[in-house]
């Protein structure tokens, strides 16, 4: 007692003193030194407020619970996976608001993403009605514009993301959307259905889309392709209601009637995901401010078509391998879902039956599309995209060339559903993987900015496949579908291999 005494009063003392004693060699007693307790004590009393706050940080973190350190394999793969990402650790991949983003995305995409899978139900109806004296290869310039229209706003759209945020881009996506479905209701001719359809409704479904996919990745990381998987999912809802729903309205109120319909709940749907999805990342919208004063408009478009287009990015064989891998993936699924339902029509098959048909895609792929997304945040996105390549090309030679009856039919609309849904939901999750969340809109603009150009002569060969739409026609047009997802599958390869090389890993 009278040396814990001296040892207060007597600082240096104290100090020498338990100096000498700590050179003795102690036995420890539970891997602990029986002298531990002491020390601590009396190095709490010596030391000044800075020397304080370095012990207790110390102590705090020898209470911690001990973690291993993650293996080198993990480590190399955690860099393949989000080598990209500068702030990995920050990204929420869950919580109330990200779960909120992820359910106003998919409300959204209902709309969005349902229009674009439905429009085998609109093909199928114009083609033996409006325009009906239009032949199949020019009539599906209105669809194949729809969709290159839709895909190549996507470059300018994407930048209005990353500018602005989510919330300008989705009210003027709402409400150019349903301003061109209202059009397309009142359209005759080929040239208002390009007008109406084919221009203005993709480009408000291609303004809304940025926001829609981009939010997600400033939300998730490690589980992204599962988000995407779910948000575009909603898709697929959209596309099997929209498919049954427009079938039973042409024959109880009419073409011009059921679009309008169509349109409404667009409007509504579009609206409610406006409210709910948002940005987490800082907005570009206020930085290297201009004065506008001194820039002319013309200045102003050329800066920002230069901020929307990655130049730097054009070049990189990751990226081009990736843009001609989702290409020709996104060409088999969107010629399969507009031209399936003709197919069926073409062998005799009713008009119900081939409007089910495309339900069974659409609904086959919902749970299909949720498992991808799992597998793909398990095993890689591009692992997964090389397989649902080869299994659509199975079921394209192995089950659509020979079949001329519903069964057969019916067995590959539910496959190809299955096999198929991993295509719109792993796009955006394998674009993430080639770039950083705060360039996502701008590199996934680009993306769509190729792709359409690319979908529009995609689709236009399809029609030329198809030409006069006979029997003939139409197996030569699953045999040019075959021989596409065959080469989609050494595409996806090569992309993979552009990145990570031979090497087996989660990629």
């Amino acid at each position: 007692m009278s040396s814990l005494v001296n040892s207060i009063t007597v600082p240096e003392q104290a100090y020498e003193s338990e100096a000498r004693q700590h050179s003795i060699e102690l036995l420890p007693v539970n891997g602990k030194s029986q002298r531990e307790d002491i020390a601590v004590m009396q190095t709490e009393i010596l030391q000044s407020p800075s020397d304080e706050q370095e012990t207790s940080d110390y102590f705090m973190r020898r209470r911690q619970p001990h973690q291993e350190p993650e293996s080198p394999k993990e480590d190399e793969s955690r860099a393949l996976m989000y080598g990209t990402e500068q702030n990995i650790d920050t990204f929420p991949d869950g919580g109330t608001q990200a779960n909120l983003v992820l359910l106003g995305s998919f409300i959204g995409l209902i709309a969005d993403f349902g229009i674009a899978n439905s429009l085998g139900a609109i093909e199928s109806y114009v083609s033996l009605h409006q325009l009906s004296n239009v032949s199949k290869s020019t009539l599906g310039w209105v669809f194949s514009l729809h969709l290159g229209v839709m895909y190549f706003g996507g470059v300018f759209f994407g930048e209005l993301f990353d500018k602005f945020g989510s919330r300008r881009p989705m009210i003027a996506g709402t409400l150019i959307t349903c301003v061109g479905l209202l059009c397309t209701a009142e359209s005759r001719t080929l040239y208002q259905f390009i007008l109406s359809f084919s221009i203005v409704t993709a480009l408000g479904t291609s303004i809304a889309m940025s926001p829609l996919i981009g939010a997600l990745s400033h939300w998730f990381l490690k589980k992204r392709a599962l988000a995407c998987s779910i948000a575009t999912i909603g898709g697929l809802v959209g596309s099997a209601v929209f498919t049954v729903m427009l079938q039973r309205l042409y024959g109880k109120i009419g073409f011009k009637n059921a679009i309008r319909v169509l349109a409404c709940i667009c409007f509504i749907l579009m609206a409610v995901s406006s409210v709910l999805v948002k940005e987490r990342t800082t907005t570009r919208n206020n930085d290297e401010q201009e004065d506008v004063e001194k820039i002319s408009v013309q200045r102003k478009v050329v800066n920002y078509f230069k901020g929307a287009l990655d130049f730097s990015i054009i070049t990189d064989t990751k990226f081009i391998s990736t843009c001609l891998a989702v290409f020709l993936s996104e060409v088999i699924s969107m010629t399969t879902l507009t031209y399936l339902a003709s197919f069926a029509i073409t062998n005799g098959i009713s008009d119900a039956t081939s409007y089910l048909m495309l339900t069974l895609v659409n609904v086959a792929g919902i749970p299909s599309r949720l498992l991808s997304g799992m597998l793909a945040d398990k095993y890689g996105r591009f692992n997964v995209m090389c397989l649902s390549s080869t299994l659509t090309t199975i079921f394209i030679f192995g089950l659509w060339y020979p079949a001329h009856d519903a069964k057969l039919l019916y067995a590959f609309s539910i496959l190809f559903g299955i096999s198929s849904s991993a295509v719109i939901s792993l796009i955006p999750a394998c674009t993430g993987q080639i770039c950083s969340a705060d360039r996502f809109g701008k590199v996934y603009g680009t993306l769509y900015f190729f792709l359409g150009f690319l979908t529009i002569l995609g689709m236009y060969f399809a029609t030329l496949v198809i030409a006069e739409g006979t029997v003939t026609n139409y197996s030569n047009f699953v045999l040019f579908e075959g021989a596409l997802s065959a080469l989609s599958i050494l595409v996806w390869i090569w992309a993979r291999y552009c990145s990570v090389g031979w090497q087996w890993c989660k990629f």
